[in-house]
């Protein structure tokens, strides 16, 4: 499996991104072309390679607006993030590039986030590169949202802003799908310290915005008093890693570098990305956060409504495992599996709906198998299974719901579906 390894030397920023993959191969001037069939143009993206204050060669990217950097850099960038109330409900959201500078000559207007998604969706990039772009900019407009408290339609990105942001985002998107990237790894993240000037006052670094989206994951503070971990770098590296990539059999192929505007005396302003072929036997490896806490206090009511509560929230997985307690006293050990983006919300509601005052978390790794939908025929109907790609060949499992469902239509037994789907699972992969 041909994979990226990102690692955040000294923090990670879209353009910085973008230009590490560049530094691998990826053309920018295909990259751009791809961008212009979705609908947005006036922009040149200009890449160069040249080494930096301590002599490492590295990727510099820069999103051309006329002969105006819309970069100036993101990675130094004084931030309008805060809303501005233009009328009651109405929220424009000045997003991280381009702060600084005189508006691009084009007509000054704004973004939303459907008109960002249109433009992906409208472009000639693969099917794969558009998912995670879109993916990118939803998770990016939640976090904004979620600091501001608005709805994520009233998130919107003044016009210079809006055009470095699509650049860096689908661009990298692109940029996978040129270097045929199956999987997107990433080390832990770099923040620093400080305070940004912004137009609506001073906010802390690292952004409001960039904390939401680094919840669950592996953070380092550098004594940097810099912006080092943007919104835009932390929505694109939390929404497309499978992982920590560190202690992974693997094989590395090539290493790009891209480069910030800033330059830092404690260490390289950069992130590598390690172009790798990862030993996996087609398996695929990512990480989960493990929420446990054991209960001798609770009713079996509550429990048994807490577990339908999770697995709603959005765990992966949740189970009650029987615990001998302190006293003598009989108890559960409640396990839940979560992404690492959720683990915060699943554990607030453990706690707001049991008795426990507290909550541990570990970070575990795991393999799983590739898996899909596929629908089967009984003699009493159509029955979802899920189809497992085992090491030894394909498997379908059929499923409770879709079982108890035709079941309960037929008026017949859940076990003679349940046999009839298997069997019939059997023969359309045989």
């Amino acid at each position: 499996m041909k994979a990226i390894c990102f690692e955040p030397v000294a923090g990670a920023a879209g353009d910085m991104i973008l230009a590490s993959l560049f530094d691998l191969g990826a053309d920018p001037s295909e990259v751009e072309r791809i961008i212009r069939t979705g609908g947005l143009d006036g922009f040149h993206i200009q890449f160069e390679r040249r080494p930096d204050v301590h002599r490492i060669t590295c990727g510099y990217c820069d999103v051309m607006l006329g002969d105006t950097p819309a970069h100036e850099h993101e990675h130094e960038h004084e931030h309008e993030h805060e809303h501005e109330h233009e009328h009651e409900h109405e929220h424009e959201h000045e997003h991280e590039h381009g702060h600084g500078h005189e508006p691009a000559p084009a007509e000054h207007h704004h973004r939303g986030l459907r008109d960002i998604l249109d433009i992906i969706g409208q472009s000639e990039a693969p099917p794969r590169a558009k998912e995670r772009a879109e993916a990118i900019f939803r998770r990016l407009g939640a976090a904004e949202a979620a600091v501001h408290g608005v709805d994520i339609e009233e998130i919107h990105f003044h016009e210079v802003g809006a055009v470095d942001s699509i650049v860096d985002v689908f661009g990298i998107c692109i940029a996978l799908e040129q270097l045929g990237i199956d999987q997107v790894y990433a080390s832990d993240f770099k923040v620093g310290h400080g305070t940004i000037r912004c137009a609506h006052g001073t906010i802390p670094v690292p952004a409001p915005a960039t904390v939401k989206l680094l919840e669950g994951f592996a953070v380092e503070r550098l004594d940097i008093k810099s912006e080092l971990t943007t919104p835009t770098g932390a929505a694109v590296l939390t929404t497309l890693t499978a992982g920590d990539w560190r202690g992974m059999p693997m094989r590395i192929l090539k290493t790009g570098a891209g480069h910030g505007s800033r330059e830092f005396t404690e260490r390289p302003n950069m992130i590598r990305a390690f172009l790798a072929e990862i030993d996996g036997n087609g398996l695929k490896q990512d990480a989960v956060t493990v929420i446990e806490s054991d209960l001798d206090d609770e009713s079996p009511e509550i429990l048994g409504a807490l577990l339908d509560s999770l697995l709603a929230a959005g765990a992966l997985d949740a189970s009650f495992l029987s615990v001998q307690m302190k006293k003598n006293r009989p108890g559960v050990r409640l396990t839940v599996l979560s992404t690492p983006d959720h683990a915060a919300a699943l554990a607030e509601l453990i706690l707001t709906q049991t008795s426990t005052i507290g909550v541990r978390t570990s970070l575990a790794k795991r393999f799983t198998l590739p898996r899909s939908e596929q629908t089967v025929e009984t003699p009493w109907g159509r029955v979802v299974c899920k189809r497992v790609e085992r090491p030894d060949g394909p498997d379908l499992v059929p499923e409770l719901e879709s079982c108890r469902e035709c079941a309960a239509n037929a008026g017949i037994s859940l076990r003679r579906v349940m046999a009839a789907a298997r069997a019939a699972g059997l023969g359309a992969i045989s």
